[in-house]
């Protein structure tokens, strides 16, 4: 299901999240990466509670190069509008293709609508790569 490409490129989503360690809460530590032809286009990650997540520092950072390429998250993008908009609209308009999420967000506003709305719109999504790397790195937040 997941090729070593796959991990690999999850691995650094991983690291960028770390980047915000202590910054985020009470959000998870949170990192992207987009990969275009086996390249990366664009990373980034959840810098500060109330900013933009890492989904779209990734895909600003990506620019018009996004479309058709791969996205990997360490977190399930969100579907719902808090201090930011839903970071699932972003990546259906910028025409992501594929979607590599380590673990589905708990929070129930989010708790699988956001790969269901991904799919949804056409976009290939498959969860789970590395997901005990990722929780184990997630500030978890009670809800």
């Amino acid at each position: 299901m997941f090729t070593n490409e796959d991990i690999k490129f999850m691995k650094i989503a991983l690291k960028l999240a770390e980047k915000a360690k202590g910054d985020t809460t009470p959000n998870p530590l949170v990192g992207a990466v987009i990969i275009k032809n086996g390249e990366i286009i664009g990373k980034g990650y959840h810098k500060k509670a109330g900013t933009p997540h890492a989904e779209i520092h990734a895909l600003n950072a990506a620019g018009n190069k996004a479309q058709g390429a791969t996205l990997y998250i360490t977190l399930e993008p969100c579907c719902h509008t808090g201090k930011t908009p839903p970071c699932v609209n972003e990546i259906i308009k910028q025409k992501i293709s594929r979607v590599v999420i380590a673990m589905s967000d708990p929070n129930p506003l989010v708790n699988g609508k956001g790969i269901k709305i991904l799919e949804d719109s056409g976009i290939q999504v498959t969860a789970g790569l590395l997901e005990n790397q990722a929780k184990a790195k997630w500030d978890l937040v009670l809800f």
